[in-house]
């Protein structure tokens, strides 16, 4: 990345979010301050990506342009299509899980970016963003627990999502054993940490917040190792807010990974 990039990067998203980033000190058993609850975080994000999703819905049926955005989210969604291309290749018919997937946005940058691509979309979250998703987005298959994992997709995809999970590494493990051979696993927008262990840090702002983990790279990529797969290609997502008190300073990455055998 070079340093006019990083510094564009670091400005938006700073700009975008008023957030205060600060390390948990008891990591997931942190409390949150006084007045603030997880389920408000989550309400707030939900009304949030709502009106982002349909804006983004409403381009695309417009055949508008999906990328005039700011750098950060177009390096996501640039990564992601030529991801799509990559798994869609040789083949008319893609099956996707977007674990974490909001309310299925990823499902039309997939048909922007990727088109000629049947699409059989699964989003797995939590049951309030499931229930706006099947409100507004009818197209997309949502689920609310782990069985959606006991099946075989084409591509298996964490974006923004896997920081969001205490239980990171065994919902991974189960992700990993669903993948086939030849097939795909795509970690997206990863924040994390090349020294320090994993931490854990207390996002706040406008009176919500919520607890997320900054991984350490290594662990997070010996635990795809063990799980028998391996890493294709290493995406550079750009910088990551900084975080008061941390032992180290995250940066987002992301990785293409598959299983070469049965």
């Amino acid at each position: 990345m070079t340093l006019k990039r990083l510094l564009k990067s670091i400005v938006n998203r700073l700009s975008r979010s008023a957030d205060r980033l600060e390390l948990a000190p008891n990591g997931w058993a942190t409390a949150l301050p006084a007045g603030a609850s997880s389920q408000d975080y989550w309400s707030h994000f939900i009304a949030r990506e709502r009106t982002a999703c349909e804006t983004l819905m409403a381009r695309v049926r417009a055949g508008e342009p999906i990328l005039a955005l700011d750098e950060d989210e177009r390096v996501k969604r640039t990564t992601f299509g030529e991801v799509l291309a990559m798994v869609a290749r040789d083949k008319q018919h893609v099956t996707v899980l977007d674990v974490g997937g909001n309310l299925g946005d990823y499902y039309w940058i997939g048909r922007a970016l990727v088109p000629g691509v049947a699409l059989d979309f699964h989003c797995k979250d939590l049951p309030a963003i499931v229930d706006a998703g099947r409100q507004i987005n009818p197209a997309v298959t949502f689920h609310t627990d782990d069985e959606c994992l006991d099946r075989p997709y084409d591509l298996i995809m964490f974006s923004s999502s896997l920081q969001c999970l205490p239980d990171w590494q065994s919902v991974l493990l189960r992700a990993a054993r669903a993948v086939r051979a030849g097939d795909y696993l795509f970690l997206s927008d990863v924040a994390v940490v090349r020294v320090a262990p994993s931490f854990v840090i207390l996002q706040s702002s406008g009176g919500v917040a919520n607890l997320q983990n900054q991984l350490n790279q290594s662990e997070l990529v010996h635990a795809v190792e063990r799980a028998g797969l391996r890493v294709v290609r290493e995406f550079d997502m750009g910088a990551h807010p900084p975080i008061a008190n941390a032992p180290e300073q995250p940066t987002c990455r992301g990785w293409l990974i598959q299983r070469d055998g049965p």
